[in-house]
């Protein structure tokens, strides 16, 4: 069914026990459950119901079970409902016709991280002589995670959305892990923090638990999984795969899954995205979300809504095309907003950080020829607009007298500014004539730390109106070269 939701048949169902056995009556509710979906799917695709009416009239049919105790109406047109012996059953439930029905409003604090002329004040505008620098919102770590639970059910792009996301991640030097289908599964989710990432892609079917984000991962059952997954913070449930036509059983994650496995390691500034129904839902945001940007994710990125495949794998798509040409989050998420695949809106929590971006990486191969003291092993640049923000990392603690930093800012493939990078300051020159750099413009202190060697370096001051610099690194004793050859692009 092309163009159905990421949360289900329509959008997706979630079967929830509260812990006790079901025993026959599993058979019951996977039978009742199928009829919601298919008759749904009547309504609103042959019958051409609004979703809400569809809905409604669901309701009353659940209500008019034996076994049902309750039914509740949730936000999104979702349904939880209560069985007499305990069990209970959660249905996310949505169509491919973004916007039918009553219209979605968005909250005015989510709205403001939309529009790029609301984000908060750039740093260059502050008197740089009252405060340090403080680097730009960015991942402090080039490993990205793609973790793809629906790779093998219904794709709207081609190439498929993880290969597309792949090839920018790599394209700004990031090094890609993938978890796809039944390796998007449990075991893996709990070793995501650990994973150290920069980036983590979330692509599966999730909901708004009321409090909390609820994302199903893999593998798929063919019958009702046991209570106990092995994980803490786990719910049995089961969703429409389009690709085999049927439903299927599994697990969700919840805050508490996160909260539980996700405490090894804090995250490196990392950026979350997740494309799936209600991954930045107002009522989501206090579970999963939180816990992961109180433990040092920068920000957390979904649609606040059911989303169907067509919005969330081109929108997915044009996100990361931004983030690819160095946008902010803020005008990446704006360009999504103006394709008016909307609602549901694509928001970043906390709203604050719009301004986040991701690095620039380049790594370089440890070279036998070369002391490890003086191997460059990995360079990472970022831009506030008013300052480039470096740090070179060495294949050992760095020892060296000096090496240089060269910056093209005319495209022609030379240099025109040279940094003289010393172990307790750096010096920027700008060329005098080709080959000459005789023009000290900045001196500045390093930060060092382990094997790592960082420098700020004032943009306007070093290299005037250029709107990128193209870097490298040579070390004149070493003979290193950071890249072997050519340069890393940084935009302004």
């Amino acid at each position: 069914m092309r163009g159905a939701g990421i949360c289900g048949i329509v959008t997706c169902l979630m079967l929830m026990s509260a812990g006790v056995v079901w025993g026959a009556d599993a058979a019951k509710i996977t039978q009742l459950a199928g009829k919601v979906h298919t008759d749904l799917q009547r309504m609103v695709k042959v019958q051409k119901l609004k979703l809400a009416d569809a809905v409604t009239q669901q309701k009353t049919f659940l209500l008019s079970q034996p076994d049902v105790k309750e039914v509740k109406q949730l936000r999104g047109n979702n349904l939880m409902v209560r069985f007499k012996d305990g069990n209970e059953l959660l249905m996310l439930l949505g169509e491919d016709r973004l916007g039918a029905g009553s219209p979605i409003l968005v909250a005015e604090s989510q709205q403001k991280i939309l529009k790029p002329e609301q984000q908060a004040v750039p740093e260059r505008q502050i008197d740089p002589g009252m405060i340090r620098p403080l680097p730009p919102c960015a991942p402090k770590s080039n490993k990205a995670l793609i973790f793809d639970c629906l790779e093998d059910d219904y794709n709207v792009v081609s190439p498929k959305i993880w290969i597309q996301v792949k090839s920018v991640l790599e394209a700004l030097g990031y090094t890609v892990t993938t978890k796809l289908n039944n390796n998007a599964n449990l075991a893996n989710a709990a070793l995501i923090d650990n994973g150290e990432y920069g980036v983590v892609v979330m692509r599966g079917h999730g909901g708004d638990m009321g409090g909390d984000f609820g994302f199903l991962v893999r593998p798929w059952y063919a019958s009702y999984p046991p209570a106990n997954s092995g994980f803490t913070g786990t719910i049995r449930a089961s969703a429409y795969n389009h690709a085999a036509g049927a439903t299927q059983f599994g697990y969700v994650i919840t805050g508490s899954f996160s909260s539980a496995h996700w405490a090894d390691k804090a995250f490196p500034s990392t950026i979350f995205f997740l494309e799936s129904c209600h991954g930045a839902d107002p009522g989501a945001l206090p579970g999963m979300p939180t816990w992961t940007t109180n433990h040092g994710a920068s920000v957390w990125l979904g649609w606040n809504e059911s989303v169907s495949f067509n919005c969330g794998d081109n929108g997915t798509d044009l996100f990361f095309q931004n983030m690819k040409d160095q946008k902010s989050v803020s005008d990446a998420v704006a360009a999504v907003y103006a394709t008016g695949c909307r609602p549901p809106e694509l928001v970043a929590f906390p709203d604050s950080r719009g301004r986040c971006q991701l690095a620039v990486w380049k790594s370089d191969p440890n070279e036998a020829a070369v002391n490890n003291a003086r191997d460059f092993k990995l360079i990472r640049l970022v831009s506030d607009g008013s300052r480039l923000y470096s740090t070179i990392t060495f294949f050992a603690a760095p020892v060296f007298d000096e090496f240089f930093f060269y910056v093209d800012t005319g495209g022609t493939t030379a240099a025109e500014v040279l940094v003289r990078c010393h172990p307790d300051n750096f010096e920027v020159y700008t060329q005098t004539q080709p080959g000459l750099y005789g023009n000290k413009v900045h001196t500045g202190t390093p930060g060092k730390s382990g094997n790592d060697y960082s420098i700020v370096i004032p943009w306007s001051t070093s290299f005037g109106t250029s709107a990128q610099a193209k870097v490298w690194l040579y070390d004149m004793t070493g003979k290193d070269r950071l890249p072997n050859s050519g340069s890393v692009t940084l935009k302004k």
